[in-house]
């Protein structure tokens, strides 16, 4: 079954203004098998939305519309999806009298311009709305089946619930089964240059790259009429062949994030750890300290950003920041043994760089990191040059620094094996 969303609402196109609503309704469809070809957003006008209508039901069997069942002059969801669709709009006097109940209850007169909402496509199911006033509407149209839904969240998610249970679930015809990988140290298109020959041979399972910095996740989606053995038995062929080959910058296989893996394993192997930081201004620590139990073993941290700072608290001498700057692997590596000492933990680690957009020198540019780790049995650092913006940059280098923690953990057990 192919779905298509669509999200409408002038207000939607302004650049502050963000559709969740596909997103939910995205994530309940694909539990069923049933996914997502494509999501919209159009504004409040007839013409566009009647034409986008018609194109939807032409390609999908599942149209799902949000917004503008309103009672203003601008809700014309009900009249666009009528045109499209070639069906009247009938009246029906049981929805004023609701809708008067609901105003009554509120302690208010019900406005005149509410009885637009009593206006349904001919031979469309009413659907109750239990938090508001626009009902909503379902109905088929030869092999398509159309949804009408209020905006407010609160609203659309009982009147899709209810829909979905009772006429869109029963007709999803698939098994899915998914798989997620999620790596670091590794780029976009370093990941998808890799695998591309092992994925491009399936059509099914489906794979999605999806990357952020720092981090970039692997989805695979498999999908069987027969039965769910048969799509976990598709989509696990296919992942462990890319496990094998990405094996090193995997950090977790299921929902996780790079900073709770360190946590764990830090707690696991009861080592502590202390960060420096100084482009980074705090974002490293604040990362594993979002963390739930990261207190025991987080030691602290030093924002050494003044010079000052880096060789009053961390002992980096003025002789390497004269000599190499504090951009630099020297520097970066003093900074990593200054805070291990300075907390007493077991890992000291440190950031050093060049956040932009000012401060670049043409052999130090913006996005030029330096990240260390200092170990008792350890001590390894990483010259990285990233690029975007001020924060991006801030962000890939946190990440940076915590997979050097994970490789570190990781060659301990190379060690122990």
């Amino acid at each position: 079954m192919r779905a298509i969303f669509i999200a409408v609402g002038s207000e939607l196109l302004d650049l502050d203004r963000i559709d969740t609503n596909s997103l939910y309704v995205a994530r309940r469809l694909r539990e069923k098998g049933i996914l997502m070809d494509m999501k919209v957003v159009v504004g409040d006008h007839m013409d566009h939305l009647s034409w986008l209508v018609k194109k939807s039901c032409q390609r999908a069997q599942l149209v799902i519309i949000s917004g503008g069942l309103g009672p203003t002059e601008d809700d014309i969801t009900r009249e666009a999806v009528a045109a499209a669709l070639k069906k009247k709009l009938v009246f029906q006097e049981s929805i004023v009298a609701d809708l008067q109940k609901i105003f009554q209850r509120r302690g208010m007169a019900m406005p005149e311009i509410n009885t637009r909402q009593a206006f349904v496509i001919e031979g469309a199911e009413v659907i109750a709305n239990p938090a508001g006033t626009a009902p909503g509407l379902y109905l088929t149209e030869a092999n398509c089946q159309v949804l009408l839904l209020p905006g407010p969240p609160n609203e659309l998610v009982p009147i899709f619930e209810d829909v979905f249970a009772r006429h869109i679930a029963p007709a999803a015809n698939y098994f899915i089964y998914s798989r997620t990988f999620k790596l670091t140290g590794i780029s976009e298109s370093e990941a998808d240059a890799s695998i591309a020959d092992i994925y491009r041979k399936y059509r099914n399972p489906l794979t999605t790259i999806l990357a952020s910095p720092g981090v970039i996740e692997l989805h695979f989606l498999g999908r069987s009429k027969n039965s769910d053995e048969e799509a976990r038995k598709l989509t696990d062929e296919l992942a462990e062949k890319v496990r094998d080959r990405l094996s090193r910058f995997i950090f977790a296989d299921k929902d996780v994030s790079l900073p709770e893996v360190i946590v764990a394993e830090l707690k696991r192997r009861q080592f502590t750890l202390a960060v420096a930081e100084s482009c980074s201004g705090g974002g490293l620590g604040n990362l594993i300290t979002n963390v739930d139990g990261s207190s025991e073993v987080f030691l602290g941290g030093v924002i050494a950003y003044a010079n000052s700072l880096k060789t009053g608290l961390l002992g980096v001498t003025a002789e390497v920041l004269n000599k190499y700057g504090a951009v630099s692997t020297q520097t970066a590596q003093a900074m990593a043994v200054g805070v291990k000492r300075l907390c007493g933990a077991a890992i000291g680690l440190a950031i050093t760089g060049i956040a932009g957009p000012g401060g670049a020198t043409p052999d130090k540019p913006v996005g030029l990191v330096h990240i260390h780790l200092h170990a008792a049995d350890d001590d390894k650092g990483a010259r990285q040059l990233f690029s975007g913006g001020r924060e991006a940059i801030k962000l890939r280098s946190e990440y940076a620094a915590l997979n050097l923690v994970r490789e570190h953990l990781k060659g301990l057990d190379n060690q122990v094996s």
